[in-house]
């Protein structure tokens, strides 16, 4: 049977209650974190999804000793790979990563962990989700969500996604800009589908911002040389 959204965030924060009791920094990524960070996913069934697994983030040094921590709550080992090691329990995986996220684009987290509990910064689940290649619903879901539920503006505190911090992470990678900047357009096209116009304007509004701000960050020669190759037509005046 399928545990419940609830049930996963529970689980989520005991995890990552249990390792900061031992003085170990892990946190929450992906879907769950989302859910943890976003209270209108409960009032709002459109952005409501299952979520299959949890996804913690950590120091590669940390992994015995947060090992042992899933061990003592019944977890049991089922990979033990360089940069990802995967527990079960209860038919529940967790998989734990460490802080160079590989999946469409290369994205460091390692000084970023200290920075929020008990999920990454708000500007990095956002980054995650928005850095897919090939944008799927449950991406469009969770980004919406994000948006709707926290103000963007520039500054790491608490409820604030830093769309600064986005413009500067993509602004010597152009791959990741174009990626990002695709999907927020993307999202822009979407978000009428799962918003109300009111609830939908300060998305738009928000997604502006994090535009704009990648719009204004000065680009290196080698962002350039690959955007006058591959988008000709799109260089910047």
């Amino acid at each position: 049977m399928q545990m419940t959204n609830d049930k996963m965030a529970t689980l989520a924060r005991e995890l990552t209650d249990a390792a900061t009791q031992k003085n170990l920094t892990m946190r929450v990524r992906g879907g769950v974190a989302v859910y943890l960070t976003c209270e209108s996913i409960g009032t709002h069934p459109s952005l409501q999804r299952e979520y299959s697994d949890l996804d913690f983030v950590a120091a590669r040094s940390d992994f015995t000793a947060l090992a042992e921590i899933f061990s003592a709550r019944g977890w049991q080992t089922r990979a033990q790979e360089k940069s990802r090691w995967t527990f079960e329990k209860d038919n529940v995986r967790a998989d734990l990563y460490d802080p160079i996220a590989r999946d469409d684009h290369r994205i460091d987290l390692s000084a970023r962990l200290a920075l929020a509990s008990p999920t990454i910064p708000l500007a990095d689940l956002l980054a995650l989700k928005l850095q897919k290649k090939k944008l799927g619903e449950k991406e469009i879901k969770d980004a919406i969500a994000l948006l709707l539920d926290h103000r963007v503006a520039k500054g790491e505190t608490e409820g604030q996604i830093d769309h600064l911090y986005i413009a500067r992470l993509t602004r010597g990678y152009w791959s990741l800009w174009t990626t990002i900047y695709d999907n927020t357009i993307t999202l822009e096209n979407d978000v009428e589908k799962y918003l109300d116009p009111e609830e939908a304007q300060l998305v738009w509004r928000r997604i502006e911002l994090i535009q704009g701000d990648m719009d204004l960050q000065t680009k290196t020669p080698l962002w350039m040389i690959n955007q006058i190759l591959r988008r000709p037509t799109q260089v910047p005046r």
